[in-house]
């Protein structure tokens, strides 16, 4: 029995999952297979290479497509992967480790900005790994110390086929979110939260600063908000509502004020205090990088972020999201977030 089925939903064969085609060919654990699923038929030189497998499967939901994978796959543990992603050399390797020491069900790695980005993608990715962006959720994006959770994408996400099976894989009706409900369910069913573990590493390709990058937040609010109205369990956390009460409290305070003229000072105190963080975060990365550009682009980056995943988690919370699959260019790239 092959040991790792690496699953990759895709709409078409684009740059970014050629590019991980060609990191997968480089792992230095051989035990594995390849299946990549595409809207239509399409041709793709593997080289020979028996481990990989194109199956078409229509217009559908990444949940499906990866529902659809798992009937083909088989491993024995179902490795999930984002197209526009593309794992370190030792990806495997390093989860099989984590897998012997832990015997967990399920584990999820970071997702880490590529160092051949271009700058706006990596000003995406800086203000991603932000604890004033991520909160708690950043060792998403960057390595950190092995923890037990409950929630994890599947941009790097392993579970045990047999576990997948038992909660009956993606429900289809959400993306993006899908990861959110499978990973509720498998809590639910083995009554034990699974493992983070920051060695088993992809690099994740980020959205273009600002735009994309938005336009993915938006999506991110979207159908956390709904989650956090059906899914108390991993969704109605504080972290996920504060962008909320921000953007609430930026639009009404002055309303507020008006009335009762004494708030005035604790609301620009407030917002004196929330742009001196956002400056001292966006400082911290402009020195690093060396560049006094990335400021500006951390600086409004957060700010951004902030209001564009508060206003549509309100817009989630209240209303169902709808699929709307990523717009492509000519070349099967995707054009957007």
């Amino acid at each position: 029995m092959i040991k790792y089925s690496i699953i990759i939903p895709v709409r078409y064969i684009n740059d970014f999952l050629k590019r991980n085609i060609e990191e997968l060919k480089q792992l230095d654990y051989k035990d594995f297979e390849v299946i990549i699923l595409p809207d239509e038929p399409e041709e793709f030189d593997f080289e020979n290479d028996p481990r990989f497998s194109v199956i078409p499967t229509g217009t559908s939901h990444p949940a499906g497509k990866r529902n659809l994978g798992s009937l083909y796959a088989k491993g024995e543990i179902l490795a999930f992967i984002d197209d526009d992603a593309y794992p370190a050399k030792n990806w495997l390797s390093m989860a099989e480790q984590v897998f012997e020491e832990t015997g967990t069900y399920a584990l999820g790695g970071p997702a880490m900005t590529p160092g051949d980005d271009c700058f706006k993608e990596k000003m995406s990715g800086r203000v991603l790994e932000s604890y004033l962006t991520s909160a708690k959720f950043v060792y998403r994006h960057l390595p950190f110390p092995p923890r037990k959770i409950n929630d994890f994408p599947t941009v790097n996400l392993f579970v045990k086929k047999d576990a997948f099976e038992k909660v009956g894989g993606f429900l289809q009706e959400f993306w993006p979110g899908e990861d959110t409900k499978l990973c509720l369910d498998l809590v639910k069913f083995f009554k034990q939260d699974f493992v983070y573990d920051p060695r088993p590493i992809v690099y994740h390709h980020r959205r273009e600063m600002f735009k994309p990058h938005l336009k993915q937040i938006s999506r991110y609010g979207r159908h956390r908000g709904q989650f956090a109205r059906i899914f108390p369990e991993t969704s109605r956390l504080p972290a996920f509502f504060v962008p909320s009460f921000f953007v609430l409290g930026l639009w009404m305070g002055p309303l507020v004020a008006m009335l009762l003229p004494v708030l005035w000072k604790f609301y620009f105190g407030g917002l004196f205090v929330y742009f001196t963080a956002v400056g001292l975060e966006a400082t911290r990365v402009a020195i690093k990088e060396r560049s006094i550009r990335a400021f500006g682009f951390v600086y409004w980056g957060i700010f951004l972020t902030h209001i564009t995943y508060g206003f549509y988690f309100m817009v989630g919370f209240l209303k169902r999201p709808k699929y709307i699959s990523k717009a492509v260019d000519s070349s099967g790239n995707y054009s957007e977030g």
